[in-house]
């Protein structure tokens, strides 16, 4: 079962309004093991082989010179069962905003195959990796925006999600914040659904719906996921669970092993 990741890219480094990661490789013993979503708008061009990327539960091919656009607040995981190369671009919401091509606001299509598109995603490649380029910033963020252009005039569904919609993924987001800050406490759905300001019931359904766990499953996942960095460091198994909120050793054993595959112990060693 994958965790759910909230990243937060509020600021960009080297004067650039993105993040690119060139060549991000996964395989079957090379891969994330947690979902993520954002605020800020990601295209994905694969380079190399072949895989596929989950989309709010939907699934889309993933081949040489295919894109995927992953929108706003969804959540997100790409992987495959063989080899796959990717890159992958993040944008600045606020140069999206500067340029009247707003990520909240727009909806553009998850799956696109355009060879328009991709030439551009290789130019922006290329120029990234040439550090020696005159004007290499200004190109840089011409690239950017003619993608952007590029998505808004061809590539559009429509307007983005209701007030009411937004709200939902906020409250969620809430949740699993929440779950961050406290998973070494003994927490309960009451406590969780009274710091974000939702039912109970209204809440469990909106994080099934979005993250494709529950509640509980998720701080498991999350404590174990947690639990490695401890025993990493060198603390008993005994006293990792406590620090990680069991207070049972055979739940932390068996939970240990359903999220990381391995026992406590073995991984240990």
């Amino acid at each position: 079962m994958l965790g759910t990741r909230h990243e937060e890219y509020q600021s960009f480094t080297n004067g650039l309004p993105f993040v690119l990661n060139v060549n991000l490789e996964r395989s079957r013993y090379n891969f994330s093991k947690e979902n993520n979503w954002h605020d800020n708008l990601e295209i994905q061009i694969c380079t190399e082989g072949s895989g596929a990327v989950l989309l709010d539960g939907k699934t889309f091919p993933f081949n040489k010179n295919d894109i995927v656009v992953v929108n706003s607040n969804v959540i997100h995981y790409t992987g495959t069962d063989s080899n796959l190369t990717y890159c992958c671009l993040i944008l600045s919401n606020e140069f999206c905003r500067q340029v009247d091509i707003d990520p909240s606001v727009l909806i553009f299509e998850p799956f696109i195959k355009s060879p328009a598109l991709a030439d551009m995603l290789t130019q922006l490649r290329e120029i990234y990796l040439t550090l020696d380029t005159p004007f290499r910033k200004a190109r840089l963020n011409q690239t950017v925006l003619k993608i952007l252009i590029e998505l808004a005039e061809h590539h559009t569904v429509h307007k983005a999600t209701t007030a009411s919609s937004a709200k939902k993924y906020e409250t969620v987001k809430a949740a699993i914040s929440y779950i961050r800050d406290h998973y070494s406490q003994k927490i309960t759905l009451d406590e969780i659904a009274k710091a974000v300001l939702c039912d109970k019931y209204a809440l469990c359904r909106e994080f099934k719906k979005l993250t494709g766990q529950t509640i509980v499953e998720n701080l498991n996942n999350y404590r174990s996921v947690k639990a490695i960095d401890y025993l990493s460091d060198g603390y008993t198994v005994a006293r990792t669970a406590a620090l990680c909120g069991f207070d049972n050793l055979s739940f932390f054993t068996r939970t240990f092993k359903k999220y990381i595959g391995k026992l406590p112990s073995e991984y240990k060693k």
